[in-house]
């Protein structure tokens, strides 16, 4: 019976652990907003998260880094393929636009190198998808 509470033990503990490694690797695929813009949101706490967003080639993109700390090492963000380096507000929201005119896999960073993440480009042919609209307007406000 030992030998079973302790296997379900060690069984517990390794999908908790692989489900968080799954988690902190699943990329993010940037959505066409309204305007025609991709977007993808990135928060910046201990790290990024998520830490690869996908785009494609020749759509503008707008990243939104949402800095939800005040640690230094966090307190700017660096794209060296495409020469922006943007400093990051703590507990405040910065947008950063570019358009990746190129394919591949490019690296952003804090300025110290600790935060690091993939801008991944494609040339995926097949349309983005639109997000969804919501209503900005709470539900017990609404005219019925």
């Amino acid at each position: 019976m030992e030998a079973l509470v302790t296997f379900g033990a060690v069984l517990g503990v390794a999908i908790v652990v692989g489900g968080w490694a799954y988690a902190r690797s699943r990329p993010q695929r940037a959505h066409l907003g309204a305007d025609g813009v991709q977007e993808a949101s990135v928060i910046v706490r201990e790290r990024y998260r998520p830490a690869v967003i996908v785009a494609r080639r020749g759509v503008p993109l707008r990243l939104r880094f949402i800095r939800d700390e005040d640690n230094p090492c966090s307190q700017k963000v660096i794209f060296p393929d495409f020469g922006i380096s943007r400093s990051l507000a703590a507990h405040r929201t910065t947008t950063i636009e570019v358009t990746p005119n190129r394919e591949g896999e490019f690296l952003f960073t804090c300025e110290m190198g600790m935060y690091q993440g993939t801008l991944v480009v494609t040339r995926e042919r097949r349309p983005l998808a639109r997000r969804p609209l919501v209503s900005t307007v709470p539900a017990d406000t609404r005219k019925r």
